[in-house]
């Protein structure tokens, strides 16, 4: 009984810590924004205030230029003197430490990161909170995993888990938050990983309500059936948009190797980037802060054709220079506010068209939001999910697929990286884009082994079976294990090559049950490569015996290294384009 309650609490574990995990994420997300709000208001108002306002120049005048530099200069101290790991929008750092660090994070991040990042927006960064958000939340669960036993992989979970409570908290979008936490973060779509992250989203979701926080976050009615033209249409915007997510991340990419070669430390950077925000935001004020009533003003698509394309080059400018700095900050709000109007744009450019003279403005915006996020990150799943959870908008689905399917095929064509593994690349690190299910789980052993192995007899010396093994020319002369069996087939034990030559020269006489292994380690047919293959691991061996169910186990095969090898290959195959059907069938008659 003891047994059985331990075995449960250690499947429960993990996603119990991640419920508690994803409150502490959630009341951190909440007060990252009132932190937001009280730097927004101390900084452009002159007032201590928890009450939403935007950054202006009502108060200061011209002289709340200064203030996004102010705030760089501070970001830059607690980086350099803090933690350098506040810098970026944090999703690509907390890939880093699940694929080079065992997912852990330092309690430095945890704290410096959401203060840092409401320091940023607060004094008028171009950013949104959910970047920075999801990073600590990250970083919560990986102190957590830290703090309490945990392996790598419960870690990543945890990890993952926060990350998600983050994203929820901020935008009330689960689903979308679980399924971006599997396409940037866990790379898997297990039970143990995927249970604890919904739960942890879930709970997050729930707590979310009790602060009153808008939902959805940016609503947008869609009533319209959707049909050929709107199709047409969503292809077009999307693939615009995925030109679009290629060029944002060569950009950004590109600015940062410029900041690089400057001769100055990069502590000083953010304040340099701050010069620029000032300057645009002086010009545009709308591209300062979260930016996300822009976002709502887009949808309903009242905004005039040049107010759209004066705010999409203005805030992508501000952004663009502000992230290259290496400030702390967003890019999921800055990227979809780029995206939205650039999806405007275009649904206004189709009104020339025929039958696409009626394509919905608001349907442009959300569709370049999605597919804009879904080009640059290839987190194609999380872009639907989250265009839709974020806006209530049902009848987009069919749109949205398509627009976000033709960003992410473009991004694909155009962009070996994404905007969140191109700096990890350069670092080294290879995350990978797609994931499936190991092969080794899906295929039992009986379907790769050795059927007809070479099998001694219990009788048969060490000196009779080294002259099979070492006659040149031989079937049998690259044989490194030898099964030995009775007449009826039973296992009595094992060989190697290398113990059987060893062997020979002290007592070349004895038989093979003398010199062999009796209890060997072995596999039955129905199992798993991957059962087979963690054995070999555990026992440091490199053939394992093939053997029945029976009570005296009989001999059906063996299990070698190769077999694997070739199955590996076998899969690798089916990927392949034969090149015979480059060229059209011909009637063979």
């Amino acid at each position: 009984m003891k047994v059985r309650i331990s075995a449960a609490w250690q499947r429960a574990r993990i996603p119990l810590l991640a419920v508690a995990i994803a409150a502490a994420v959630t009341l951190t997300a909440v007060g990252l924004i009132q932190l937001i709000r009280i730097c927004t208001n101390l900084a452009f108002h002159g007032v201590f205030s928890t009450a939403e306002s935007a950054p202006g120049f009502e108060t200061w005048g011209a002289w709340a230029i200064a203030v996004p530099v102010i705030g760089g200069l501070i970001i830059g101290v607690m980086a350099r003197w803090g933690s350098p790991a506040i810098r970026g929008h944090g999703i690509p750092e907390a890939m880093q430490a699940i694929g080079t660090a065992d997912s852990r994070i330092s309690a430095r991040v945890a704290i410096l990161k959401p203060l840092s990042a409401a320091i940023s927006i607060g004094t008028g960064g171009p950013f949104g909170a959910e970047g920075p958000i999801i990073a600590t939340g990250g970083a919560i669960g990986s102190l957590v995993g830290q703090w309490l036993p945990s392996s790598p992989v419960q870690r990543k979970i945890l990890l993952a888990a926060g990350a998600a409570a983050g994203m929820t908290a901020i935008f009330g979008t689960p689903l979308a938050a679980v399924l971006l936490a599997v396409e940037l973060l866990l790379f898997e779509y297990r039970g143990r990983s995927f249970l604890p992250v919904a739960l942890a989203a879930g709970t997050a979701m729930a707590l979310r309500s009790l602060f009153h926080e808008p939902l959805p976050m940016f609503p947008y009615a869609f009533e319209r059936t959707p049909d050929l033209p709107i199709a047409g249409g969503s292809l077009v915007i999307g693939a615009i948009c995925g030109l679009l997510a290629v060029a944002v991340t060569k950009a950004v990419y590109a600015l940062e190797d410029g900041f690089e070669k400057l001769p100055v430390h990069w502590m000083w950077w953010p304040a340099i980037g701050g010069i620029a925000v000032g300057a645009i935001g002086w010009i545009e004020p709308r591209t300062m802060g979260v930016g996300y009533d822009n976002l709502r003003v887009l949808l309903d698509g009242h905004l005039a054709v040049k107010t759209i394309a004066a705010l999409a080059v203005l805030k992508f400018l501000s952004w663009w220079i502000a992230l290259g700095s290496g400030t702390s900050g967003g890019t999921l709000a800055p990227l979809m506010t780029v995206g939205g109007a650039a999806g405007a744009l275009c649904a206004h450019m189709l009104h020339g068209v025929p039958y696409l003279a009626d394509f919905p403005i608001g349907l442009g915006v959300l569709i370049g939001m999605a597919a804009t996020f879904a080009g640059a990150s290839r987190a194609f799943l999380a872009s639907v999910a989250f265009a839709y959870e974020a806006t209530h908008a049902a009848d987009s689905f069919g749109a949205l697929l398509l627009g976000c399917g033709a960003a992410v095929l473009v991004s694909r064509m155009l962009m070996k990286e994404t905007i969140m593994t191109e700096k990890l690349a350069r670092r080294g690190l290879r995350i990978p884009s797609d994931y499936e299910p190991d092969f080794l789980h899906s295929l039992r052993v009986g379907t790769v082994m050795e059927t007809r192995p070479l099998v001694a007899g219990p009788e048969e010396t060490i000196a009779d079976l080294a002259d099979r093994l070492g006659t040149p020319g031989s079937p049998w002369h690259d044989v490194r294990l030898v099964p030995v069996a009775a007449a009826d087939g039973t296992l009595l034990a094992v060989i190697s090559r290398a113990d059987l030559f060893a062997s020979l020269e002290a007592r070349p006489h004895a038989t093979l049950l003398e010199a062999g292994v009796l209890r060997p380690v072995t596999i039955h047919a129905d199992d798993f490569l991957s059962d087979a293959v963690d054995r070999m691991i555990l026992h440091g061996i490199g053939r394992l015996p093939v053997v029945d169910r029976s009570a005296s186990p009989k001999l059906v095969g063996l299990l070698t290294r190769r077999s694997i090898l070739e199955a590996r290959r076998h899969r690798q195959d089916m990927d392949r384009l034969p090149a015979t059907s480059l060229t059209p069938a011909t009637d063979a008659s």
